[in-house]
């Protein structure tokens, strides 16, 4: 376990990654009927094979990692000669995350407070606090025994003009009647998406109504609103600095993708709803 904890050892990892991701985007130099195995590729074998088997190869065990390697050169070459690597979606799909792969690497910058901050305050509908609301509600159960419109019509006018009394109007609800503090998405986990939508669009200190949830009728009176507040830099910075990471390696992936781009003539042939051939794209 120490040795997985070694710095050094993560870096040849690493770096064996990028060396073989940087030798299949820039092609082996060597002849096509030569292949050469170089200290570097060794180390990176061994590197790999320490950080699976949490300890370094043996000498056999390394020239077996060396043969293996020379194996599926051996035949991925042939394989490439051949053309099977053609019109492969898998082939395709795998190699367009390699090369991502290397844009994110690009990327992967660990951002200063100085820069958290100015994403945050760029983005304040990322990282502040909820609207919340309080609210008071009355209960006409679906089914047999539910109340007619007419009924919860004549208690919301009697509500509204303080002829009634809510706490002892309709039928006892066993999430109950009295609400503090709740946020949009936690009046839609108990009542639905619906009713969290619609009370979120009612007028404070007036009853309103009919509306539905999944557990029957509500008359409701919204008695407060808390609109969204700022969260301390401190408790949202773990989650400024995923989404700045984030953002920078599709940053990253798009200038890769703009740049490959354009050293191509993209022509479209027989595009929908088009009447002559389209060309989407010229090199440079």
């Amino acid at each position: 376990m120490k040795l997985l904890r070694e710095p050094l050892l993560h870096f040849l990892v690493i770096g064996a990654v990028i060396f073989g991701v940087y030798q299949w985007a820039t092609g082996d130099e060597t002849a096509p009927d030569e292949i050469v195995v170089s200290a570097g590729q060794i180390a990176s074998l061994q590197a790999i094979f320490s950080q699976t088997w949490q300890r370094p190869p043996t000498a056999k065990e390394t020239e077996a990692l060396v043969d293996e390697y020379i194996r599926d050169e051996v035949v991925y070459r042939e394989g490439i000669a051949m053309g099977l690597d053609r019109d492969d979606a898998i082939v395709r799909r795998r190699i367009r995350q390699k090369m991502e792969f290397v844009a994110d690497l690009a990327a992967a910058v660990q951002p200063t407070d100085a820069e958290l901050r100015a994403f945050v305050a760029d983005h304040p509908d990322r990282f502040s606090g909820e609207p919340s609301l309080s609210f008071t509600q009355v209960y006409f159960p679906a089914g047999a025994q539910a109340a007619n419109e007419v009924e919860v019509e004549r208690l919301r006018l009697a509500l509204n003009a303080g002829a009634a009394d809510a706490s002892t109007a309709g039928s006892p609800l066993l999430a109950g009647s009295d609400f503090r503090d709740l946020t949009k998405s936690e009046v839609a986990q108990t009542f639905g998406a619906e009713f969290a939508e619609w009370i979120d669009r009612a007028a404070p200190d007036t009853w309103h109504g009919p509306v539905l949830s999944g557990y029957g009728t509500h008359l409701v009176r919204v008695s407060e609103r808390v609109e969204a507040r700022e969260i301390p830099f401190e408790q949202v910075r773990d989650a400024a600095r995923r989404e700045w990471l984030h953002a920078r390696k599709v940053a990253a992936n798009d200038a890769l993708y703009e740049k490959l781009r354009s050293r191509y003539v993209i022509k479209v042939e027989n595009m929908p709803g088009a009447s002559t051939e389209t060309i989407v794209g010229a090199a440079e």
